[in-house]
């Protein structure tokens, strides 16, 4: 009897002590906030992989552009929503076309890298480009192309409004390579309320060049030639990002083409 006193005693200490809790940190979330206060904040759990695996890229000999078929992509594209147990982002895809309805605290900067993308895994040289249907007005909203080696090494360009270093309506370029963060265009730079436009980043070896133009009928414009030390496998797509209210994307003539022998414009 005097033994099980003391085993009981000996519980209760330790649960005084804290020792029968296990707490597991989490990460820090964004800072961005939205310009409303009284809105709803998704919980959501931040993903900053420091192991990602890289999936098989191949080479990019011929156009390839993008076909839904059944509600589901071409082969070796993946839809990727790094928060979908918590938060996922409403999607679908139909008569060619990718929509995305981006919910609150979904972004890829900082320990946030929550932002829902589709990806494929090519290599060597190649180029991309979308048509992206998007009309943003809060702080942060943007959604374009993405090319993506892991959280630490990536280029975005977006259609977007706010965002580190000059916000308001236009086009902004952000990339980060081996950790650091940059942003060469900001919409201070390219400002426009568009709501429909075209994105393109082109491949050359490790310079990758950024162009957009408001149309089809309109000539691309050189944004900025991005030097990396990316590897010769990357993951290119489409991707969105959202820290104020739901906000809807629509990418069509998602395409991935052979690098041109000349700049496309």
């Amino acid at each position: 009897m005097k033994s099980v006193i003391l085993f009981v005693g000996l519980v209760f200490s330790l649960s005084a002590c804290g020792l029968g809790t296990v707490t597991r940190n989490k990460p820090a979330l964004n800072n961005a906030a939205s310009p409303q206060p009284t809105l709803a904040v998704a919980v959501a759990t931040p993903i900053a992989n420091s192991a990602e695996v890289m999936p098989a890229g191949v080479k990019v000999d011929k156009v390839q552009n993008v076909k839904f078929a059944g509600g589901k992509a071409d082969d070796g594209w993946l839809w990727i929503d790094p928060d979908g147990e918590f938060a996922p982002t409403a999607h679908e895809f139909k008569n060619g076309r990718l929509m995305m309805a981006i919910p609150t605290n979904k972004d890829l900067y900082g320990g946030n890298r929550t932002a829902p993308r589709f990806l494929k895994a090519v290599s060597g040289d190649f180029q991309i480009e979308t048509h992206v249907k998007f009309d943003p007005s809060q702080d942060y909203q943007g959604a374009g192309l993405l090319i993506y080696k892991d959280g630490d090494n990536y280029i975005r360009l977006e259609r977007a409004f706010g965002g580190i270093g000059g916000g308001g309506s236009g086009i902004r370029l952000d990339t980060r390579v081996r950790g650091e963060y940059n942003s060469p265009v900001t919409p201070i730079d390219i400002p426009t309320k568009t709501t429909e436009c075209d994105l393109k980043i082109t491949r050359r070896l490790n310079v990758f060049s950024i162009y957009w133009r408001e149309n089809e009928n309109a000539e691309w414009r050189s944004l900025e030639d991005v030097e990396t030390v990316f590897p010769e496998t990357i993951q290119a797509g489409v991707m969105g990002c959202n820290t104020a209210n739901e906000i809807t994307a629509e990418f069509t003539n998602i395409r991935l083409s052979p690098q041109p022998l000349q700049p496309p414009y």
